[in-house]
C-alpha cells in the first residue's frame, strides 16, 4: 500500500525486502527540540555527554556541545514501532508453509512469535527487526540495520543550554528538607540536527520509520521518563549515496547563523531560524555529492507527511497496514 504521494519517488524504493545492497537512500532530514527538561547521558551518569569539536565548517574556533548518541536516538522510536504493532494485533503471529498467521490460530502453533522486544527478546522476522537490525541470536544469526544515524550535536554550546537542577526531600515529622540528589539537564528549546538515513528499504516500510519518527516524543536518559522532545521534518532527500553526517549538517547551520549575525551565545534560536536557513544549508553541503540526489522540501514535503498523519489516523487503515507490512517482513527468509 504505497502512499500516494510517495508514488513519484519509486525509483528511490525497493519493490521487496533485498537480499543484497542496491543503494537506495531515503535520508529523513529533521531537527530533535526538547519541548522539556531533559537529560542526555548513559543510565546512571551524573553528567551529560558532551564533546569539544570545531563550531563551523569555516568558523572553525573550538566549543564544546552535548551530544546524543545514536543508541538514544533509535531505541525510543523502535520501542514506539513494537507498541504500534502489539496495539494493532501483530502478536502473536506464526509462519507455516509460507504463510503468515496471526491471533489464535498463530497460538496454536508450536513455534509462534507471541511478542517482540529489546534487546533479549527479538523475533526476527518483524519489521523492525528487518529495519533496524538485530544481533547475533542463536540459530538465527545477525542482520545489518537498514536505518543509518549517528552522534548529533546541539548548535549552541552546552555551557549556555544547561541548567544543574537539585532535588529536595521534606522530613513532614521534622519539618525539614535536604537535598537527596542534583541532576545536569538540557534546557527547553535546544535543537539537535540530524539525519536518519533509510537503505533499501520498500516505500510501506519508509512510511512505518517516518511514522516512528513523528510519533516518538521521549527522548534521553531513560529512567527519568521525562525528555520530551519534538521531531520537525525539514527534508526528504532520495538519493544513491549517504549525505552528510549529523556533525557536518549542525556545524554548516553554525555558519550560516554567525554569517547572518545571530550571536549565538546571547541569542536563543527558534525553529523558524532553522527553517530560514535549512534548505541552503543541505544545499551547500550536497553540492559536491557523488551520486544523484532529489530533495523533498515544501509542498511536497507537507503532503508526504500529511499522508502519514492521515494513515496513523485511521484505525482501521493503520491495521491493516501493519499487518500488510508485517506479512512482507515475516515471508522474507534470512
Amino acid at each position: 500500500m504505497i502512499l500516494k504521494t510517495l508514488q513519484p519517488y519509486t525509483n528511490y524504493f525497493v519493490p521487496t525486502i533485498p537480499r543484497t545492497p542496491t543503494n537506495r537512500y531515503a535520508s529523513i532530514v529533521l531537527l530533535r527540540e526538547t519541548k522539556s527538561y531533559a537529560i542526555f547521558t548513559t543510565e546512571g551518569g551524573e553528567q551529560q555527554d558532551v564533546e569539544e569539536v570545531p563550531a563551523g565548517l569555516t568558523h572553525a574556533e573550538p566549543t564544546t556541545r552535548l551530544v546524543m548518541f545514536k543508541r538514544k536516538q533509535v531505541a525510543p522510536e523502535r520501542r514506539t514501532g513494537k507498541a504500534l504493532l502489539r496495539q494493532y494485533g501483530v502478536f502473536p503471529y506464526a509462519i507455516r508453509d509460507g504463510r503468515v498467521l496471526y491471533g489464535e490460530e498463530a497460538a496454536q502453533i508450536q513455534n509462534h512469535y507471541d511478542d517482540c522486544y529489546l534487546t533479549e527478546g527479538l523475533c526476527t522476522h518483524c519489521p523492525d527487526c528487518l529495519i533496524y537490525g538485530y544481533a547475533a541470536i542463536e540459530a538465527e544469526g545477525a542482520r545489518k540495520a537498514r536505518l543509518m544515524t549517528d552522534t548529533c550535536f546541539t548548535v549552541r554550546p552546552y555551557e549556555i543550554i544547561q541548567k544543574q537542577v537539585k532535588f529536595n526531600v521534606i522530613d513532614e515529622a521534622r519539618h525539614t528538607s535536604g537535598t537527596i540528589t542534583e541532576y545536569d539537564y538540557t534546557t527547553p528549546g535546544v535543537f539537535l540536527p540530524a539525519v536518519e538515513t533509510t537503505v533499501d528499504l520498500t516505500a510501506d516500510e519508509f512510511t512505518y520509520v517516518l511514522g516512528n519518527v513523528l510519533r516518538t516524543t521521549r527522548y534521553g536518559k531513560e529512567g527519568t521518563r521525562q525528555g520530551f522532545v519534538r521531531n520537525h521534518i525539514l527534508a526528504i532527500a532520495f538519493s544513491d549515496v549517504e549525505l552528510f553526517a549529523n556533525l557536518e549538517f549542525t556545524q554548516a547551520l553554525y555558519d550560516a547563523f554567525v554569517d547572518a549575525g545571530i550571536d549565538l551565545a546571547a541569542d536563543g534560536l527558534t525553529l523558524a531560524d532553522f527553517q530560514q536557513h535549512a534548505e541552503a544549508v543541505i544545499q551547500r553541503l550536497t553540492g559536491q555529492l557523488t551520486g544523484r540526489l532529489t530533495l523533498v522540501t515544501g509542498e511536497e514535503l507537507a503532503g508526504i507527511l500529511e499522508d502519514v498523519r492521515a494513515l496513523n489516523q485511521n484505525e482501521e487503515r493503520l491495521a491493516g497496514f501493519l499487518r500488510d507490512l508485517n506479512t512482507q517482513s515475516a515471508s522474507f527468509v534470512v
